[in-house]
């Protein structure tokens, strides 16, 4: 029996995410609000905060709801037109179909098989999308209705491979009008262990196409004002000087990992990650952890004396060198600070001349 302090705790908690749609046994529903946020960014959140009730007699199958449910199905040959799941129709079906569209590749959309796919997936995809709303709680539909009504939007698709919203709003009002119908006898809830696995399937599904949209059509924006697509410099960032360096420290983890074990592990990660700036500071000024403080003044001269801004005449070298001093100046202020930190500590924790205890035999 669902219990309605829990449901409305998962809601306030875990609400963006359907928790409280799954504890009620709404998988599909749970699914489009992680899906969406919350069901177009929270608003379908909002609205279940006084839905919930209603989700939980229907979950616990109360006898008043039963009866009123009968009432209905006898009034109502067929499902009422519900503006809200129009809406979620349009919004879902178009958010499936726009994803599957930009997981194909832009240079393989002109000619042949690629532009055969863009006009066949992305339908398919917002079809896929309408389906899924048109059978959330007690209505159901086949999906001949919004496969229809998608393909005859292909007209506007062949001008634009982008625009299949016309495609999606003939869907939508195909299965209002003809394709949704009420649900019979509700199934017995499936084991909640099978329940999580298609959850989980179809949320790695969703995630992985996500993924390849945004690395299919990600960029990055250099100094210099270039942009270089994330399918370009993903790769050239695996063989960078950073890569390597980074599979050095890794490796040299999991060498400490395995002479220590777990317990010494963490403290060697945190020196790793460098939470101090002390090794980027080392590295900015050439120099060891061995110098003095005498040897790093000397340094930090030489430096700033070379990189100083108002030696160099060229308005874009002299910003570089600008950045440069500036990041010099920093460098040497983080190690001058951790010394003096470190020696005051060192002389606290010296006792004082003379202060010497006679043991006494």
């Amino acid at each position: 029996m669902a219990n309605i302090v829990v449901a409305y705790i998962l809601w306030l908690t875990g609400g963006w995410f359907g928790l409280h749609h799954f504890y009620l046994g709404r998988d599909k529903h749970a699914f489009i609000w992680w899906a969406t946020w919350g069901g177009c960014l929270g608003l379908g959140w909002f609205r279940d905060l006084w839905r919930l009730p209603e989700y939980i007699y229907e979950a616990n199958n109360d006898e008043r709801y039963l009866n009123e449910l009968k009432h209905r199905l006898v009034v109502l040959p067929r499902p009422p037109f519900i503006v809200v799941r129009f809406a979620g129709e349009l919004v879902v079906g178009y958010l499936f179909g726009i994803l599957v569209r930009l997981v194909i590749p832009e240079e393989y959309t002109t000619a042949g098989m690629g532009w055969l796919l863009t006009l066949v997936l992305p339908p398919y995809g917002a079809a896929i999308g309408v389906h899924l709303v048109a059978n959330i709680g007690r209505e159901k539909c086949t999906m001949s209705a919004p496969l229809i009504g998608v393909f005859l939007g292909l007209p506007w698709i062949l001008y634009s491979s982008e625009n299949i919203m016309p495609g999606i709003l003939i869907a939508a009002i195909l299965v209002n009008k003809f394709g949704v119908q009420w649900e019979g006898e509700r199934k017995q809830r499936r084991n909640i262990c099978k329940r999580v696995l298609v959850l989980t399937f179809c949320g790695m599904i969703y995630l992985s196409m996500w993924t390849s949209a945004i690395y299919l059509n990600g960029s990055l924006t250099n100094e210099h004002g270039e942009k270089i697509p994330l399918r370009e410099a993903i790769p050239n960032f695996f063989k960078s000087p950073a890569w390597e360096n980074m599979k050095e420290t890794i490796s040299k983890l999991y060498e400490y990992y395995k002479l220590y074990g777990w317990n010494k592990l963490w403290e060697q990660l945190v020196e790793a990650m460098d939470p101090t700036g002390e090794d980027n500071a080392y590295r900015v000024l050439g120099l060891n952890d061995t110098v003095t403080q005498k040897d790093m003044t000397r340094r930090y001269r030489e430096l700033a004396k070379e990189w100083h801004p108002d030696k160099i005449k060229d308005p874009k070298q002299k910003m570089f060198a600008q950045e440069k001093f500036i990041e010099i100046q920093k460098a040497y202020d983080t190690l001058s600070e951790i010394q003096s930190r470190r020696t005051a500590k060192s002389m606290k924790s010296e006792p004082p001349p003379g202060s010497r205890k006679h043991t006494e035999f």
